[in-house]
């Protein structure tokens, strides 16, 4: 099994690599240092030549977004200091995610009312129509940020972005969860997940891989393009990164996801995110529980799972005693998969639809927490994007547990 300093130096080759392509293409198209490079090249995209390079640029420009999340976890765990043995090595790198911070600016606060009257004026004030959001909570949003986040180049870009997000908590806190106007409103910046996934094996180690999937599904790239510290930012300001969900002790997990002796010495962000996971799914577990015990009896399991299911629990259920593992309700040897298997199948949804209203609908919020989940449970890096994603159907799906289960 690797340890937890395999992991750092594996995380650390995979974002080198990435970003040296980053910066291979950049200075091949002469761009290094050029702020108006890309529209001079959108001058000559008749030139099939160009017009390739610049689809390049764009999306290995994309990967200084995506890496901004992983890299600044590892400057957390030090692998930038120069007391580290992957220093020289890393030291392109880092300067790479130092230039990615340098293009981002904390406007004066005398520029708040000037940047909302650019901001109405632009295509990117379609967010405030869609969330019905108001010009003067974003305006208090920007006057609350107190690190970096405006793009120096696309100020509108970022200012697009941070509106969005205050935009989906908004929606969050004020209208029904799983409500079809919610839905809706949420798939234009996060993306069409209602279809049945087959996941491309590469998304889980690739992190280019993974952010040309969920913008190909969708996903609002703005949402997540700042530098770490004020994306952490703008989630507290839109109320998104709350408490995690309390624990239900007794619909847990009854074996331990690792046994790695350094596993507190683990990505702290990582480890965040597969703690809220953990609690909501214990929420989760209670609440599956609740709503079909309630329909079918305490015995449902027995006659209401999807075929296999009830075997495969107790065969968990009967190795964990063997380990010294106290006895739990059968549903805590559940996996993440089982839920949706177990809601959707056709004879109990109908105990579940005045919660969830379409069956589209909570595949898709499921859908969106599958990635996060695999990476997390192996203790792997995760991106900004996956954070969003776990915020938003974290704070949906407890939204609707607690109409069963206060």
């Amino acid at each position: 099994m690797s340890t937890h300093k395999d992991r750092l130096i594996q995380a650390a080759l995979d974002s080198h690599n990435a970003l040296e392509k980053h910066q291979r293409i950049l200075d091949l198209a002469g761009l290094t240092g050029r702020s108006s490079a890309l529209d001079t090249l959108r001058s000559f995209q008749e030139n099939s030549a160009l017009h390739r390079m610049m689809a390049d640029i764009e999306r290995t420009q994309s990967m200084m977004r995506v890496a901004a999340g992983p890299l600044e976890e590892l400057r957390r765990a030090g692998l930038f200091d120069r007391s580290s043995v992957m220093a020289q090595e890393l030291e392109k790198t880092g300067k790479l995610l130092a230039d990615f911070s340098a293009r981002f600016r904390l406007p004066e606060l005398s520029e708040s009312t000037r940047l909302m009257m650019e901001f109405r004026s632009s295509p990117a004030a379609e967010a405030m129509k869609r969330f019905s959001e108001q010009a003067g909570s974003i305006q208090r949003a920007i006057e609350s940020m107190r690190t970096p986040w405006l793009d120096k180049i696309e100020s509108m870009r970022s200012l697009g972005g941070l509106a969005a997000l205050q935009g989906i908590g908004h929606v969050l806190k004020d209208m029904p969860a799983f409500g079809h106007d919610v839905g809706a409103t949420l798939r234009i910046d996060l993306g069409d997940w209602r279809d049945t996934i087959t996941w491309p094996a590469e998304i889980f180690t690739d992190y280019s891989a993974r952010s040309e999937f969920y913008v190909g599904r969708g996903f609002n790239p703005a949402l997540t393009d700042f530098p770490s510290p004020a994306f952490e930012e703008g989630l507290d300001i839109a109320e998104l990164r709350r408490e995690p969900p309390p624990l239900v002790d007794l619909y847990g997990s009854p074996i331990p996801e690792s046994d790695d002796e350094d596993e507190e010495e683990g990505f702290a962000r990582t480890n965040a995110a597969h703690d809220w996971l953990f609690r909501l799914e214990t929420q989760v577990r209670r609440f599956i529980d609740a709503v079909m015990t309630e329909a079918f009896g305490a015995d449902w399991p027995k006659h209401r799972l999807p075929n296999g299911l009830y075997d495969q629990w107790q065969d968990k259920k009967r190795k964990a005693q063997q380990q010294g593992s106290r006895e739990l309700t059968l549903i805590a040897y559940a996996d993440f998969t089982d839920y949706m298997l177990i809601i959707s199948k056709r004879d109990n949804w109908s105990a579940f639809q005045p919660f969830f209203g379409r069956q589209e609908d909570v595949r898709e919020s499921f859908q969106r927490l599958h990635p996060i989940r695999l990476d997390t449970m192996h203790a792997r890096p995760i991106t900004q994007d996956d954070e969003l994603l776990l915020f938003v159907e974290t704070r949906r799906l407890i939204k609707v547990i607690r109409k069963k289960t206060p």
